[in-house]
């Protein structure tokens, strides 16, 4: 569905029923989770700490999601499909977002939380909320630090009230103890490369002009990137966007460089943040995961190659993202292998930076903002 028609559909249909919302009973003890881009992140995140905790035995909770659940699942626990999502919505007592919504106003016996996806860095964040009105669609959304509260009051049609600070569900298992996957541990050290999209085929936008899968380095440049690695016994693990257009992907080979889209990642069976947790150190650019890896106090990169026309198609919606992005800044191959040389050597020359950057961007370090999360949307804790 284009987004001309779901703003028509907003406008009308969903109108009247945020109208037949208001008339209908909610139940208490029901749980919609919601995610209209695969079952995962924070939403995932959520949904597996009510289990591990056992809430399924309290509430009914409904998966709705835009991808195949499994068939077998726990007591109390139903998977349907984003249509039917809309039907439950009626009837929940508690919802929680992470990716896109249902445009209905909730009811003042409902809890809707919006997790969202992010901690606010790129600019246009109001792509979340496309259908912009003077009325909120949720009663909370989450921010992760009183920062970024006027940030979300300006691009998602909501109150400074409904604004509650709580950090990203996904980190708190960055808070447990992890392994390695069993085929990394041989590696001397781990380097996760999490390019953000600059084109997607999903959103119909394009960031910048995409010339290769990622920045910096052309497929055929892989090569020599291996052969640097090898020499310094580092595994990098590049992890593309899922919302990335793969027309310039091609599958590759080598013994310490991985090339990854959404499918292969989820095909080898690996949690995202569970992994972030063993990186020795994260190359990122614009895409909010830095503000989540810094968490760990551990290195950081930026590939920034494309800065001037992202900051100029795209911006920013921080007052200094050169302060914000608390690591090395790599333009060019060269600066890129300088910063794996860095890491191999134990080299951090940010550390002061980042826990400045982390004292301004998040208010809890200690890996509860699950229950926190459940907590403002009503759901009752032991």
């Amino acid at each position: 569905m284009n987004n001309i028609v779901k703003d028509l559909f907003a406008r009308t249909i969903f109108r009247f029923f945020s109208m037949v919302n208001m008339l209908i009973p909610k139940k208490d003890k029901s749980i919609l989770l919601y995610s209209n881009v695969g079952f995962r992140d924070n939403v995932r995140a959520i949904y597996d700490y009510l289990i591990a905790n056992e809430y399924n035995n309290k509430y009914d909770i409904y998966i709705s999601a835009d991808c195949l659940i499994p068939e077998t699942l726990p007591a109390n626990v139903r998977g349907i499909s984003c249509v039917k999502g809309v039907i439950k919505y009626f009837t929940a007592g508690h919802v929680f977002y992470c990716q896109g919504k249902i445009p209905i106003y909730p009811s003042k016996a409902q809890n809707v939380v919006q997790m969202w996806h992010g901690t606010p860095f790129k600019g246009n964040n109001s792509r979340g909320d496309r259908n912009k009105t003077t009325k909120s669609f949720y009663t909370h959304i989450l921010s992760p630090s009183p920062y970024f509260i006027q940030i979300f009051v300006d691009n998602f049609s909501v109150s400074k009230e409904e604004v509650s600070i709580c950090g990203q569900p996904r980190t708190d298992v960055m808070f447990e103890k992890n392994e390695k996957p069993s085929e990394l541990k041989k590696f001397k050290k781990l380097i996760l490369w999490m390019p953000t999209y600059r084109k997607s085929s999903v959103l119909g936008d394009e960031d910048v002009k995409q010339t290769s899968i990622i920045p910096i380095f052309t497929i055929n440049e892989l090569k020599e990137l291996e052969n640097r690695l090898e020499e310094l016994d580092i595994c990098l693990l590049i992890k593309l966007h899922p919302l990335q257009n793969l027309q310039l992907y091609e599958d590759v080979e080598f013994k310490n460089l991985y090339l990854l889209n959404q499918n292969n990642f989820q095909d080898k069976g690996w949690d995202l943040y569970r992994l972030l947790s063993c990186a020795d150190a994260l190359i990122s650019d614009y895409s909010s995961v830095f503000y989540d890896y810094m968490l760990l106090n551990r290195p950081l990169g930026f590939a920034i190659d494309d800065i001037e026309e992202y900051g100029n198609k795209r911006g920013f919606v921080v007052d200094d993202p050169d302060y914000f992005m608390a690591g090395e800044k790599i333009k060019t191959k060269e600066d890129f292998y300088l910063f794996i040389k860095n890491i191999s050597d134990g080299i951090d020359l940010y550390k002061k930076q980042r826990n400045e950057v982390n004292e301004i961007t998040h208010t809890y370090l200690d890996g509860k903002n699950c229950r926190r999360a459940l907590e403002i949307g009503g759901v009752l804790m032991d």
